[in-house]
């Protein structure tokens, strides 16, 4: 059985407009990610893989811009053009349909909010209706002199949401909608395995250690159940013991939440252990996409072999790609890694080479094995 596309992005194009020129971040970027997969977007520093993943949320910071192309959504049975939403879909969709979990999480933490009142807003924003039917349940159990009131509310659930909210807090219901989130809130911490979450909620940033931060940033993410979520490099910064924590959770919460993942990293190490699949980028392009036993059994990109080949084993010596990446500044034309290519052709040097299917799921750009020449 095939199983459903989730995202796909097709011909995405992204530059940013600096004082040096025109930066073309991402040339035409090719990526899918099914239901329940784990999809790794690897490649060196500056490739694009951050650029990928906010252009997914519509987050691409000025001066940057998205260009061309379309990112396609499902939503049920019907598929949406991320691009083309208004900004009331796009704040419905993030956090919602898809979370995003940054790598450096005190920068996503406001400083002078508990953990309770920032996880505790993503669920306002995206699940008052479901917060306040609980909060009525539990005022109706806890008090039969409002049942009638609690009825009430029941036949104006398709009211308004600012006259559902004056409703409860007319009857005094506003404590038990706080006490409603806290619950939530604890939940969610538990989920990602935090330890004493009920104290942890109450807690500022400053007062979380660095793996503590970014299991609330994941929690976070997690707070409304998406169905996709994007980890950009989760574990950077984080020591070797608390980086195999966060790749346990994440490999945990792939299968509590049957959320689908884009993971985003340099590391593959990691792609090996965690992913189910993986594309590689260089230079904004995405040059190959296959299963992971696929990619580390037969590359058939030269620069995934060459990136392959460049980490360290016992007994072999480390072999290093020649050259360097080129500018994205008026990059050079056809292949963006044939300056630093031992099988370069003649039309690598003018033409770009398509991203060709070359067997069953396994995808790469290179006239060595599909393209006309």
């Amino acid at each position: 059985m095939s199983l459903k596309t989730l995202v796909e992005v097709k011909n995405l194009e992204v530059n940013f407009y600096t004082y040096a020129g025109i930066v073309e971040a991402l040339d035409g970027v090719n990526i899918f990610l099914r239901e329940g997969e784990i999809l790794g977007l690897v490649g060196e520093t500056g490739s694009g893989k951050s650029v990928t993943s906010l252009s997914v949320m519509m987050l691409v910071p000025p001066p940057g811009r998205i260009e061309g192309g379309s990112i396609l959504l499902e939503t049920g049975n019907d598929k949406q053009d991320v691009l083309l939403m208004d900004d009331s879909a796009l704040r419905s969709m993030r956090g919602n349909e898809i979370s995003m979990i940054f790598q450096e999480p005190r920068a996503y933490l406001n400083p002078v909010y508990t953990v309770e009142d920032q996880i505790g807003e993503v669920m306002l924003v995206h699940r008052k209706p479901e917060l306040l039917k609980n909060a009525v349940a539990t005022l109706e159990k806890n008090n039969k002199r409002r049942t009638f009131e609690a009825n009430n509310y029941r036949r104006m659930l398709k009211a308004p949401r600012s006259l559902a909210t004056r409703f409860l807090q007319r009857f005094g219901s506003k404590k038990t909608l706080k006490a409603e989130v806290r619950k939530e809130v604890v939940k969610v911490l538990k989920s990602v395995e935090i330890p004493d979450p009920e104290r942890v909620a109450g807690m500022y940033p400053h007062e979380l250690s660095g793996g503590m931060a970014q299991r609330v940033v994941i929690a976070m993410a997690l707070a409304c159940n998406p169905k996709v979520l994007i980890a950009d490099e989760p574990t950077t910064n984080l020591d070797v013991t608390v980086q195999a924590q966060i790749l346990n959770l994440v490999r945990l919460l792939k299968k509590d939440f049957n959320s689908s993942i884009l993971y985003i990293t340099h590391d593959l190490g990691v792609v090996a252990q965690l992913c189910d699949r993986v594309a590689v980028m260089y230079a904004g392009n995405v040059v190959e996409t296959a299963d992971v036993f696929e990619i580390f059994s037969n590359p058939l990109h030269p620069y995934t072999r060459a990136l392959l080949e460049s980490i360290p084993r016992p007994g072999k010596g480390f072999k290093s790609i020649p050259g360097i990446v080129p500018s994205l500044i008026n990059p050079i034309s056809g292949c963006r890694f044939r300056d630093r290519c031992s099988y370069a052709l003649e039309i690598c040097q003018k033409v770009k080479p398509p991203f060709v299917e070359l067997k069953k799921d396994h995808f790469a750009a290179c006239y060595l094995h599909g393209g006309s020449r």
